[in-house]
């Protein structure tokens, strides 16, 4: 298919069992470390992978896109996930990205209100949601796509220069142009 999926079994390092494509992804809810930006989406600033699947018929989206990373290595993507929400809003799509920077927060909210991000970036500094998917830290960055019914479509460790492109392809696949 495209660049963007990998086979999760061989991606995965821990001890967690990978999810299978197609089967339910694993819900979390996490605090959003740019509430403001989450509170204009949802109105509150704890987010849940839940308030954008078909489980929620409030706010059903046609896809998810997970975006885990640390500001070192993915971080520099964040400035295409930004366009990529705001081209596929329209469509469904809902951009989350799910930060495993550990340590000061004060820094990260910093550094990330500097981004000016147009999709909720969320705290998982203890890696609990990257190690329910089967992933470490070293796996980053990673991207998942979630499809409306809450079953997982995709999963890849994008290269920094297809990136845009890859993401692209992946949800004119799901949800069409």
């Amino acid at each position: 298919m495209y660049p963007i999926l990998a086979t999760l079994g061989l991606m995965a390092a821990t001890a967690a069992e990978p999810p299978v494509f197609g089967a339910p992804a694993r819900l979390f809810a996490l605090p959003a470390i740019n509430e403001d930006v989450a509170v204009e989406v949802l109105g509150r600033s704890r987010v849940a992978l839940s308030d954008f699947t078909g489980t929620s018929p409030d706010r059903p989206s046609s896809a998810v896109v997970l975006f885990f990373f640390e500001k070192a290595r993915g971080g520099p993507q964040l400035a295409d996930l930004h366009k990529l929400q705001k081209q596929w809003s329209g469509r469904g799509v809902q951009v989350l990205g799910i930060s495993a920077d550990r340590g000061d927060l004060g820094a990260l909210s910093t550094w990330l209100e500097g981004q000016r991000l147009a999709f909720p970036v969320l705290r998982d500094n203890h890696g609990v949601v990257l190690q329910r998917y089967g992933f470490t830290p070293a796996d980053l960055p990673l991207v998942l796509v979630v499809g409306g019914d809450g079953a997982l479509m995709a999963a890849g460790r994008p290269e920094a220069y297809a990136f845009s492109a890859e993401l692209d392809q992946q949800l004119a696949g799901l949800v069409g142009r």
